[in-house]
């Protein structure tokens, strides 16, 4: 609990509003099929909303990862197979 304490103030927590959570559906929608699941999907959406405050998103995974490079967005890996729409 302590390193959860001390690393919490290096994030930036972000509420999860209708609007995320319409674009969330909308991800899901598109790239379902492709494997992005509900919780992923909300953390791209909110990623998404975010896009011109921040100059990288980080991310160990590599699914979720692709998705961000399918949507534009900035990330920490440069993956090399990109989804379809």
């Amino acid at each position: 609990m302590d390193l959860f304490e001390s690393d919490f103030e290096k994030y930036h927590f972000v509420s999860t509003d209708s609007i995320i959570i319409e674009q969330a559906r909308l991800l899901t929608s598109k790239y379902g099929i492709q494997g992005l699941r509900t919780l992923d999907s909300i953390q791209l959406a909110t990623a998404s909303s975010l896009f011109r405050h921040v100059e990288k998103f980080f991310t160990a995974d590599k699914l979720l990862q692709s998705f961000f490079v399918a949507e534009g967005l900035p990330t920490n890996f440069s993956v090399t197979k990109h989804l379809i729409n």
